[in-house]
């Protein structure tokens, strides 16, 4: 029998399509307009100093760009093919919205964050921070609001090994001032770092005004104890200090209130308006000028929520300029206003309307850094062909993107997708769970000798990590975290955001020039003489030769003729030229093999540099 079907759920899920489609209509229409605005005003600006934008640029090129600029690596054959067999007129877009909404996003986002955050796999005294980068990545898998994402981690309170978002602020938690003076430049691009010892002799900032907000964060303890000390207490035949060293760290590295805390003047404070020694009053910093009024009324325990909604609400000038500046950046080679940690001077942007407009924008998709980086790339000022980088001292106003060398992450990420192919973007590591299981379910005393009134149910808690329960005499120390070190992948092709943050100093990624994770931006893409070598004759070159998928799939083509093509799709996203072709089939006829031909795309400028 038919079943009869009630027509009121129809309609409703008619009305609902045809409002979620009215809505993604109307969103699309406010995005266009908004990319429009954006190239109105460049080419209002362009006029104005006697400039023309520069042409369109092609499909081939548009099509590489943005799939470096928005996942991180170059396109395969196949997914270059599918684009340029599409005919309908938005594919641009269609593109744009796909790669946002991709895997490979996360990776190449993660990436430009730990490049600003300092993201480590180790921090000092603290050990591992496994939490944090899967904390990170979930936010950018989720698409969680910038305003949220910052927020999160200047709250967070709790164990580095339950809270990934506390080792933030762990990260400099024995440099409470310079922790201030990080964060105010990473978020706000407010260079306040004089203000430490002095006023500042440039801005506004005074050193009174530093202490001020320090002292937000005063009745909060940054605990990051040297766990090697209750090790040496706790340690007996059992568990080694090494391996108590491991266990301790996710559990006693936290963030926590503590009333016993405040932020006290420098015993050499040199003004006349506070005394030296004295208890800090918060107070916030106003843009315009004008002093704010103290705190007084204000809990303790809120303090650090109140600094956090002051810093990312949409009424502080600062923090939606800050991130909209950087993605600008990060899409067209410069910022408005260069450098981006230093916004004190927003008139001395390249364009100050465009910078306003962009600030605007980021309050008006309600932080989405996605919606964000789609008006960007869908304007025409985006899809224009690149420009040199200007000589010292003239401003370039973006007539296009900066021709721009491939980050050491993009570098990676596009050779690992030639030994892998596309399944690089779907290959994740989590570790955090490692750190997880070594949480105590229980309170225990964190002073270095009363922790040894908890010794028994500690190792009590050790023993269950270890394979079926049992502790061997001797190997305590060795046993304890057997399962962990065995569960660690030791896959070396994998994308730059899964391997260790960062790679060690002779590593590719370090070569081309990945950041120590020590300063804040400090990410290179200067090349140089070692990467070239790197490049030519290192071994990740060699792999390529003995291992590469492209290589294998090039030599399946029937033809040289083939062969040669496929190899330019890959590895510079276009068809050969006919001198390209004629050169090619005449080192083909001299001796040299397919090989050779990949080898020399790989190592070309044209392969290097972001059009």
């Amino acid at each position: 029998m038919m079943m009869q079907m009630n027509p009121q759920p129809i309609k409703y899920c008619s009305l609902l399509l045809g409002f979620f489609v009215a809505t993604t209509n109307a969103y699309s229409q406010d995005s266009g307009n908004s990319s429009l605005r954006i190239d109105a005003i460049i080419r209002l600006d362009l006029k104005k100093h006697g400039m023309e934008p520069n042409p369109p640029v092609s499909d081939i090129q548009f099509a590489r760009r943005v799939y470096l600029d928005v996942i991180g690596r170059i396109p395969t054959d196949e997914e270059f093919g599918n684009f340029y067999g599409d005919t309908r007129e938005d594919r641009r877009a269609r593109l744009i919205d796909a790669l946002l909404e991709s895997p490979g996003h996360e990776s190449h986002m993660f990436n430009w964050l730990g490049d600003m955050l300092r993201v480590k796999d180790d921090y000092y005294r603290i050990g591992k921070t496994w939490t944090f980068h899967t904390w990170l990545k979930v936010q950018l898998r989720e698409n969680r609001p910038w305003d949220a994402l910052v927020h999160d981690m200047l709250t967070a309170e709790g164990r580095l090994g339950e809270n990934g978002a506390t080792a933030y602020l762990l990260r400099d938690a024995s440099m409470p001032l310079d922790s201030l003076s990080n964060t105010m430049t990473t978020f706000l691009g407010a260079n306040i770092a004089c203000a430490q010892c002095h006023d500042h002799p440039s801005a506004e900032w005074t050193q009174r005004d530093f202490y001020e907000m320090v002292s937000f964060f005063g009745s909060t303890a940054f605990e990051r104890v040297d766990t090697r000390k209750p090790a040496i207490v706790l340690r007996d035949e059992r568990f080694s200090k090494a391996n108590l060293v491991t266990l301790l760290q996710p559990n006693m590295e936290r963030v926590v209130f503590d009333n016993t805390r405040s932020t006290v003047f420098p015993e050499d404070y040199a003004y006349n308006d506070a005394k030296p020694g004295s208890q800090v009053i918060p107070r916030f910093i106003n843009w315009d000028g004008e002093k704010g009024m103290p705190l007084t009324s204000m809990r303790p325990q809120r303090l650090r929520s109140h600094f956090a909604n002051w810093m990312t609400s949409t009424e502080n000038p600062r923090f939606a300029a800050a991130i909209a500046n950087r993605l600008w950046k990060k899409l067209f080679g410069m910022a408005v206003k260069e450098p981006v940690t230093d916004l004190d001077d927003l008139a001395s942007a390249t364009n100050p309307e465009l910078l306003r407009y962009l600030a605007k924008l980021m309050k008006d998709v309600d932080f989405d850094l996605r919606a964000f980086q789609r008006i960007v790339m869908n304007t025409k000022a985006y899809q224009r062909q690149v420009s040199l980088t200007p000589p010292e001292g003239e401003a370039f106003r973006f007539p296009g993107p900066l021709l721009r060398r491939m980050t050491a992450e993009q570098s990676w990420d596009s050779i690992v997708l030639f030994m892998r192919g596309p399944e690089i973007d779907l290959l994740k590591t989590d570790h955090a769970p490692l750190m997880e299981r070594l949480v105590f379910p229980f309170e225990f005393s964190h002073d270095r000798n009363a922790i040894m009134n908890d010794r028994e149910k500690i190792f009590d808690f050790a023993k269950t990590l270890m394979p079926d329960g049992k502790v061997s005499n001797g190997e305590g120390g060795r046993g304890l975290f057997i399962q962990t070190g065995e569960r660690l992948r030791k896959e070396t092709w994998l994308r730059a955001s899964e391997l260790p943050q960062p790679m060690p100093p002779t590593h590719f990624l370090r070569i081309a020039g990945q950041s120590a994770r020590d300063v804040a931006d400090d990410g290179s893409t200067e090349g140089g003489i070692t990467e070239s070598l790197a490049m030519m004759n290192g071994e990740v070159t060699k792999s390529l030769m003995n291992r590469s998928l492209v290589i294998n799939a090039s030599r399946a083509k029937k033809t040289p003729v083939e062969q040669i093509t496929f190899l330019y799709r890959t590895c510079l996203s276009r068809l050969p030229r006919e001198q390209d072709m004629s050169q090619c089939l005449a080192a083909l006829d001299q001796g040299l093999d397919i090989d050779d031909i990949f080898w020399a795309l790989l190592n070309s400028r044209e392969f290097m540099f972001i059009q």
